[in-house]
């Protein structure tokens, strides 16, 4: 291994490291914002062509099944060629997919301009965002997941727009909007100024926080070694990707269904589209506590958000037409806060396990699994409705996969960066 490069005496003035931080904060944001809005959609494409909820919602878990089979293959292009020119080609394809769901004619058309669109999707979002911030932070590496997952509270904020751009422009010119939205702002943002290592600007990782010397080793246990490859057959990384897929099965089931459930109990659809924001700006609050797993540790961050997500899919399960509204936006907020403590602390902990050589594999396998997980969330829940004719059971099974989630983070141990 080179020897690491030495350290100015004092933090630099202006630190690449925030440009990336930022690229991936923006391209998170707007990649997010247009994926997230299938939930807004949901009714409005539905009712144009009688489809019934489990049709509908089966269009999003043929995405996170496109998602899947990309998530690997843009894991192995980081590692091959560049993080930066796949993330690139990521968003072009997302861009244009979206902007061919305005020609929808039929089930099989939407299903697989989802499908596309969500395996562009893979390549733009988090299979570059781990290896990138990782490269880039190792001290504030929760820090840094944290504020860039952010961006996935602050899309859902933003699909507040949506339902009004709905009514403007009506659902197929509002996906043609977004789909110009990721193609003429966020494509050309990564393609001029992403950079997938400090030392393409000259510079180390963690260099504000560093203050003499040189830059550190690598941790024990994190040297670069073609041998990490194996590390997806052992017993931690099964542990992470059981925290990974219980995260998804929660998280995918409720980005689709919340909003029908909203409105189902009587909330108007501008109030549904409340309802997501509320979701997402306390999501964004719980990202940016996530932080605290740096100094308190992986696991009681992890377990925290595991209980207030369990506690909010009771509440909502309890939840009947006519209750205090105030108890659904409650619900939601404490659902927001769990998901934001707990997404970017998973990352945190594969990272804090499996950087190094070909970590832009294991990440994709990690998220390959994420998403075949969050194929059953909206499906699972779409079939639990239509026999039902409520959320009940199904916002149980929630609950219990956000227990479920904490006892695989329990597993891994009780780790500090």
């Amino acid at each position: 291994m080179p020897a690491a490069p030495p350290l100015p005496a004092t933090p630099p003035r202006f630190w690449y490291g925030w440009v990336v931080l930022g690229t991936v904060f923006l391209a998170m944001c707007t990649l997010i914002s247009v994926r997230s809005s299938f939930g807004v959609f949901f009714k409005a494409v539905a009712g144009e062509f009688g489809w019934n909820r489990a049709q509908t919602s089966g269009a999003f878990s043929a995405g996170l099944l496109g998602q899947a089979l990309g998530s690997p293959f843009a894991g192995w292009l980081m590692d091959r060629w560049s993080i930066r020119g796949t993330m690139a080609a990521g968003i072009l394809f997302t861009g244009l997919a979206a902007g061919a769901m305005a020609l929808t004619n039929g089930l099989g058309f939407y299903y697989a301009m989802y499908f596309l669109l969500c395996l562009a999707f893979a390549g733009g979002t988090w299979v570059a965002q781990v290896p990138t911030l990782s490269n880039w932070f190792v001290s504030r590496r929760g820090m840094a997941m944290g504020v860039t997952n952010s961006a996935q509270g602050l899309a859902f904020f933003m699909n507040v727009a949506t339902p009004f751009l709905i009514a403007w422009l009506g659902w197929r010119g509002s996906y043609l909007a977004l789909g110009g939205m990721l193609l003429f702002l966020t494509f050309p943002l990564i393609a001029f100024f992403h950079r997938d290592h400090p030392r393409q600007m000259g510079t180390v990782a963690d260099a504000p926080f560093l203050r003499t010397g040189v830059a550190p080793p690598p941790a024990p246990g994190k040297k670069e070694s073609p041998a990490r490859g194996g590390a997806i057959l052992s017993l931690p990384f099964a542990l992470v990707a059981g925290v990974y897929m219980s995260i998804a099965f929660s998280f995918s089931a409720q980005i689709v269904h919340l909003v029908p459930h909203a409105t189902d109990q009587g909330f108007t659809p501008a109030e549904g589209g409340l309802v997501l924001a509320v979701w997402g700006g306390v999501m964004v609050a719980g990202n940016l506590l996530s932080a605290a797993s740096d100094r308190v540790g992986r696991l009681p961050t992890y377990w925290a958000g595991a209980l207030l997500g369990a506690l909010a899919a009771l509440l909502l399960a309890g939840y009947s037409r006519g209750d205090a509204p105030w108890v659904f936006y409650l619900a939601t907020a404490l659902s927001g806060l769990g998901l934001g403590l707990a997404r970017p602390t998973a990352s945190s902990l594969l990272a804090d396990n499996f950087s190094g050589a070909r970590f832009g594999r294991i990440n994709g396998a990690a998220m390959s699994l994420f998403a075949l997980a969050g194929a059953a969330g909206p499906t699972v829940t779409g079939a639990m409705f239509d026999a039902r004719g409520n959320y009940r059971e199904a916002l149980w099974l929630v609950a219990a996969f956000f227990i479920l989630g904490a006892a695989f983070a329990t597993g891994l141990g009780r780790r500090k960066p």
